[in-house]
């Protein structure tokens, strides 16, 4: 891993933290974070606080529930912007000097508006918990990642037919199928008849598809009726569903937060289009290494004219780490 000052140990000119989305998440993900960091257990603590009815619930299926449950949505996405908001507060405390630009994947994307500033705590731990109720009663389903460009999947998704969509595209040859449960056996052995390399990401509902757009409209009508609590973002923030910079007067339809659960992610295009220029510092703050993969990809990123930093992954010894990593951004970035 390259230092985070970058090349010839000068800082880049951003600093770009990463929240990601379903699919990251695994079992006792930031479970230390919470036993050793105050900071991180206060700020989660908080979001539990306002998750209210079922966050006990929560709190216990993540810290001593079977990993198989991580898969449903309407756990694994709250306890996702629950973790991907509590190390995003540590953070941006110590980066408080820092040039800093937030982007998310999915849910990860909701965590980055708080931390930007877009609404409260508040307001988002009933947000999660209304998304929650809906993703129980969504139609079950799946998603697929595969190894293969967007249009090579287009035209085989055309052929397959069925419900099969185009749910994101994280990176250079990497993207997501979604698709409704009934038809996930058959969309594998064909994409597998064609060659494509494909595995089943940890997920429950068939996330960014047409079959979740009932869900959607009823969330948009939720936050609809609290948009007044809606406010521009005091940090500059990346979407990965309009793939661009949001603007003041984008914030304020509940729409832009809500239908990206039943559309595509740019993820891709995000990256390209925000950062595939210059030098820059990309953080994957919250669980998993999806992000920093998707990143590692970037040509700035090949030609080491940008570093990528993973802080959660599966497998590794977390608080130790996490405070070292954070030392050092600091210290690059102060």
């Amino acid at each position: 891993m390259q230092s985070p000052a970058g090349v010839g140990g000068s800082a880049p000119r951003s600093l770009v933290l990463m929240l990601p989305g379903q699919g990251s998440q695994f079992a006792s993900m930031g479970v230390s974070l919470y036993e050793s960091d105050e900071r991180f257990k206060s700020a989660l603590d908080d979001f539990f606080d306002a998750f209210g009815t079922g966050a006990l619930r929560l709190r216990d299926e993540w810290l001593h529930g079977e990993s198989q449950n991580l898969g449903r949505g309407s756990i694994a996405q709250p306890l996702l912007f629950g973790i991907n908001y509590a190390a995003g507060v540590v953070w941006l405390e110590d980066l408080k000097n820092a040039d800093v630009t937030l982007i998310g994947h999915s849910v990860g994307e909701l965590a980055a508006a708080v931390l930007a500033g877009a609404f409260d705590l508040e307001l988002a731990g009933a947000l999660l918990n209304r998304r929650a109720q809906l993703l129980d009663a969504a139609p079950r389903g799946g998603m697929i990642a595969c190894r293969a460009a967007e249009e090579t999947l287009r035209q085989h998704l055309g052929v397959l037919g069925g419900s099969a969509v185009l749910a994101a595209e994280n990176a250079d040859n990497q993207c997501v199928v979604s698709c409704a449960e009934e038809d996930l056996p058959d969309t594998l052995r064909y994409l597998g008849s064609r060659r494509v390399t494909c595995m089943r990401v940890a997920a429950t509902e068939p996330f960014h598809s047409p079959l979740l757009r009932p869900a959607a409209r009823e969330f948009e009508e939720f936050l609809s009726r609290r948009s007044h609590l809606l406010a521009p973002t005091g940090l500059p923030m990346v979407s990965a569903y309009s793939a661009r910079k949001i603007s003041d007067r984008e914030v304020t339809p509940a729409s832009f937060w809500t239908r990206q659960m039943a559309e595509k992610v740019e993820f891709w295009e995000a990256l390209r289009g925000n950062f595939d220029s210059g030098s820059h510092t990309f953080v994957e703050i919250g669980p998993g290494t999806v992000l920093s993969m998707a990143a590692r990809r970037l040509p700035s990123v090949r030609a080491r004219l940008s570093t990528v930093i993973t802080t959660m992954p599966r497998h590794r010894p977390e608080p130790e780490q996490w405070r070292s990593l954070r030392r050092e951004v600091a210290e690059s970035f102060g």
